[in-house]
């Protein structure tokens, strides 16, 4: 699918069929008495009010997310997310705790923490697309039964195998936790699925591979260089100290390289996904989010994090609106035919106890 899509035609006609781009209109100046208000009482509650501040957060960037001229819902409930928080403190504290004091003790909680691992994810999941909604219908994941083995398989089985294979197999391993996520989870009640892409992530990562191995090679050449001087020598030229500069550009070589491949990445993910026959494509580009992180650091350092708000809301400006939906039938039909098999699917969703586990605000 290719990455400039024109959607001039059909930005607001959610009837026509064609492609709908993705706004956001949220801004650094709104979003900031949200940000430092949930900052504030976070820090004055020891944290209790986190959850709290998350639903605002989450919901100001959800309500700010427009599609074909329908904004975003959110609709989580912050208790959930608070007891989420307190089974994430009771499995990892005691674990942190035992083996910051380096006891044997520790190694007791390792089986615990795989297997409540993929248990985690699935409930997470389940949480995280049941309290999204588009045009008054749901996100959510799947209740199937074999749901819960598939989490285990891909979080635990094969990372397992991976690690067998000496890394090998964790190409593989990535994109089946990928597929495996998007094929159960669900709009109304249409699934999602993704084209297979196993070639394509081998390739990125062979690509992010050789870069490392460069880098590595690079920095051992720069070190050995400057060590054979001083010690043939005894005295090192500035021409030598010089050489200490090129460190720096190997490492901006490498971040540059695991930026594209981050980017490629997300990129195959995306535009392997389909709805029935809503696909999506994406535009996203090197230099543009190159730009983003460095002017984005930027304003973090000198700002001293007070312009987080605008960091946010410009990534996430950045990020929507260089994604595209292709409705070859038009958005109105899709959310109908979403909506006309949700009733009892959502019901049986909703009736599960799932949770949040996420820590940010």
């Amino acid at each position: 699918m290719p990455d400039f899509v024109d959607v001039s035609n059909a930005a607001d006609n959610p009837a026509q069929g064609g492609s709908h781009a993705f706004r956001f209109h949220g801004t650094g100046r709104e979003y900031f008495p949200i940000w430092i208000v949930n900052l504030l009482l976070t820090i004055v509650t020891l944290g209790i009010y986190s959850p709290w501040a998350k639903v605002r957060s989450q919901r100001y960037f959800h309500e700010a997310t427009e599609l074909a001229g329908a904004r975003f819902g959110y609709h989580a409930r912050p208790l959930s997310i608070l007891i989420g928080r307190i089974i994430v403190l009771v499995l990892f504290v005691p674990y942190a705790i035992l083996a910051k004091i380096q006891s044997p003790y520790a190694l007791v909680y390792v089986p615990v923490l795989l297997v409540a691992g993929p248990w985690i994810i699935v409930k997470a999941l389940r949480f995280r697309l049941r309290v999204t909604s588009y045009r008054g219908v749901r996100f959510s994941f799947s209740h199937e039964p074999g749901v819960m083995a598939g989490a285990y398989i891909n979080f635990l089985g094969l990372p397992i195998l991976g690690g067998l294979t000496l890394g090998l197999l964790y190409p593989y391993v990535l994109h089946q936790q990928y597929r495996w996520i998007a094929d159960n989870s669900r709009y109304g009640a249409m699934p999602l699925r993704m084209a297979p892409a196993v070639g394509r992530f081998y390739l990125l990562s062979l690509i992010l591979v050789a870069a490392i191995l460069l880098f590595g090679g690079g920095i051992a050449a720069i070190i050995f260089s400057i060590a054979q001087a001083a010690k043939t020598t005894g005295d090192l030229s500035s021409a030598h100290y010089a050489t200490f500069l090129l460190i720096p550009v190997v490492y901006a070589a490498l971040f540059l390289v695991a930026l594209l491949v981050t980017l490629w990445l997300a990129k195959t993910v995306v535009q392997r996904l389909s709805l029935a026959d809503v696909t999506l494509s994406a535009s996203w580009q090197l230099g543009p989010v190159l730009w983003l992180y460095v002017s984005n650091g930027l304003l973090l350092v000198f700002t001293l994090g007070f312009a987080y708000p605008w960091v946010r809301c410009r990534t996430a400006r950045y990020v929507l609106e260089h994604l595209t939906v292709h409705a070859p039938t038009g958005l109105d039909s899709f959310v109908a035919g979403a909506q006309s098999e949700t009733g009892a699917f959502g019901d049986q969703a909703a009736a599960f106890f799932d949770i949040d586990v996420g820590i940010g605000f």
